[in-house]
């Protein structure tokens, strides 16, 4: 696995797990805004600069993010920052290693089973490069973020997409998750996620937002993680 380092002198480790359309350069607004902190920033297993290792589970993937946090977070343990797909593998980290995690900020978690009915279509068109810039523009990405989501895209292999789909569908088991976490997801998210994942998880909402809130109202996302992380509080755009 492929992965970013930065502040490498720092005293305590920010992981950063990227969507599932995506790859570590999604976070290029939140890294920046932590440099007090060692952050790491990886492609995940057929993502990005990652994209030729197979995807094979969550639970591999979280495997795997757990070796790289014995090789390289201070003292072996980290907050961990997920959005989508990254929050998925991070539930998983914290059920299968949760000594290696100070904390998860789960962003956009789907945990409860649902199903598309687009999903045939959208796999159907996966390696359409006219499929991945309507994609762009439906989650309202910068312009200059466009052409990289594109080509990361298409990187991406439909087998790949369907195995993720077929996992994270069937929804997960959350009881058994002991470490410290907050779940947030934007208001506007799916259903599935805005609503009865957030209620499974005793999450809040953001108010107004969607799915890669992370981009829609950068200074809240960064507020939120920096509040949970170093004091385990909501930030006050979350306060109701």
């Amino acid at each position: 696995m492929i992965a970013a380092e930065h502040g490498t002198d720092r005293a305590e480790t920010i992981i950063f797990l990227h969507g599932g359309n995506v790859a570590g350069w999604m976070w290029e607004s939140q890294v920046p805004a932590f440099d007090d902190f060692h952050v790491i920033v990886p492609d995940l297993p057929g993502f990005g600069a990652s994209n030729d290792q197979p995807w094979i589970s969550l639970a591999a993937t979280a495997d795997e993010v757990a070796e790289l946090l014995r090789e390289r977070a201070r003292d072996g343990r980290a907050h961990v920052v997920g959005l989508s797909l990254g929050s998925s593998v991070a539930i998983e980290l914290g059920l299968r290693h949760p000594t290696l995690v100070s904390s998860l900020f789960l962003a956009s978690a789907s945990v409860v089973p649902s199903r598309s009915a687009l999903a045939p279509l959208m796999f159907a068109l996966w390696e359409k490069r006219l499929f991945w810039s309507a994609l762009a523009r439906g989650y309202g990405l910068p312009a200059d973020s466009v052409d990289i989501f594109v080509e990361t895209g298409l990187g991406i292999r439909v087998e790949t997409a369907r195995a993720i789909y077929r996992e994270i569908s069937a929804g997960r088991d959350v009881s058994e998750l002991a470490v410290p976490y907050l779940a947030v997801a934007g208001s506007k998210d799916s259903p599935a996620i805005s609503r009865r994942s957030l209620a499974m998880l005793g999450g809040v909402a953001a108010p107004g937002l969607h799915h890669q809130w992370n981009i829609e109202n950068i200074d809240l996302f960064n507020e939120a993680v920096r509040e949970w992380v170093t004091r385990r509080q909501l930030a006050v755009g979350l306060r109701e």
